[in-house]
Parts: C-alpha cells; structure tokens; sequence
C-alpha cells in the first residue's frame, strides 16, 4: 500500500501542452517583420523623388531655372544684387537635387576629395557623402588647428582676407573640386586652388550654384590653375526680388 501512495503521489505528471503548441506557433510573417512598431501620428509614406533628366544637368537647364526661381536677392553688402541662399533651404528636395546633379557630374572624373569654402560652401557637403569621399574645409584663417593658410586675397564685397585649411588635408595626386555657392571675381576660389596646389594636388573643377559671368571669375580661375570653372544657374536667371520691409537697411558686415 506504501508502495502505491509512493508512486501515485510523487510521480512527476506530464504537462500539458497549449494548444499553441498543438497547432504550431505561427511567427510574424517577413512583411510584418519590416514593419515599423511605431508610427508617428500624421506621418505618411513618402513618394518616390523625381529622377533627373539630362536636361536638368545641363547649366540653365529646367531643374537651374526651378532652383532660381526660389532664390531671391537683396540690396546687401553695398550689392545692388546679393543672392539670398536660404531660399534654397527653404525647399530641401530641390537642395538635395542640386546636390545630385554635382554629385553625378563629378562621378565621372574621379574625384577622391571635395572641398568647399566658409560656410555657404558647407551647404554642398552631401556631394561628397553621395560620392562617398572626403569633404574639406576651407575655413577663413586662424579658425581651425594643424592648418596652413593661404596668401590674401581680396574679397567680393570689400576688404583683404585669406582661408585656411588643415595640413593633412589632401595628398600629391588628389583629384579635388572646389565647391561654392557663387563665383563672383574669383578671389576666393584662387586661393583655394593655390592652396590645393601647395599639396601637388589636382583642382580638376571649381564649382558653384551660381555664376556672375560679367565678373570674369571663370577666366581668373582658369588661369590660376583650374582645369575647369563650371556654374549651374547664370546670373541671368537670377531674377526674383526678394520682399523687403517698409524700414529694411543694408546691414551686412564685411
């Protein structure tokens, strides 16, 4: 009798098992799993970027003219006509078309560095993240550690400045663009390519979002040493006044 209390009281019972179990446990499915958990209220699905034509490459082209539109100009600086780039920043997709095109137009020359001067040069750095290359500063002098400055130059608007940029910042055989949002006399953009050429390394363009061309940029450009000056929207399409207040004042600072 021991015996049979024994062996009915302590012998382990079997678990049941779930009906989960029974039937299978059915995982979420690889759609769901993509899924996100959260959704933000308001959100929706973006729609797909418009791919750009040949056409909207080209300089003056109908993607230049579309960019232009957005981009008015002010009485500044002692400028009749000084072109407001915040209105591009206004409209990221057009920003992030811009920056398409140059990073299409430079995929194809082979560029290993993109540089881009203080600080509305800046604006361009996801050029060199679509090309997946380096992206260099060129800052005004004294603003940036372990570097080596240029010679001076004379500014657009008025007075003497010089630009700097970091000693290991490029190498003998560098294929470099030099980036702006406007070349207006050059003096600037030749004294990057002075730099560039301190380090025995190649500008194989100076690029800029906007050419003033009676300014005679390109041609200063090209004779200190780059192999080619390319702009995206002439000055002639710059049309759009921007809206001024009753008691608006030139302000700006050299």
């Amino acid at each position: 009798a021991v015996s049979e209390y024994w062996d009915y009281e302590c012998k382990a019972v079997p678990k049941k098992r779930s009906q989960k179990v029974k039937e299978g446990l059915k995982g979420p499915t690889v759609a769901e799993s993509v899924k996100p958990k959260y959704v933000v209220k308001g959100s929706a699905q973006k729609a797909p970027g418009k791919k750009l034509t040949d056409e909207d490459l080209d300089t003056d082209g109908p993607l230049a003219k579309e960019v232009a539109a957005v981009i008015p100009y002010f009485p500044y600086k002692k400028l009749d006509k000084f072109y407001d780039i915040q209105g591009l920043l206004k409209h990221p997709k057009l920003l992030n078309a811009v920056c398409a095109v140059m990073a299409k137009r430079y995929r194809k020359m082979g560029v290993t560095k993109i540089a881009a001067f203080e600080a509305r040069g800046f604006l361009f750095t996801p050029v060199s993240i679509k090309l997946g290359v380096p992206f260099i500063m060129m800052r005004k002098d004294g603003k940036m550690p372990n570097a080596v400055s240029s010679a001076p130059y004379t500014k657009e608007y008025e007075g003497v400045d010089s630009i700097c940029c970091q000693k290991d910042a490029f190498t003998e055989g560098d294929k470099v663009v030099l980036l702006d949002d406007l070349i207006a006399t050059g003096g600037t953009l030749c004294a990057g390519i002075e730099l560039v050429k301190s380090f025995k390394a190649q500008v194989v363009e100076c690029g800029c979002l906007i050419e003033i061309k009676a300014l005679k940029g390109k041609e200063r450009c090209l004779k200190a040493g780059a192999t080619a000056v390319w702009g995206f929207i002439s000055d002639d399409l710059m049309t759009t006044a921007g809206m001024m207040s009753e008691n608006y004042v030139d302000d700006g600072k050299p």
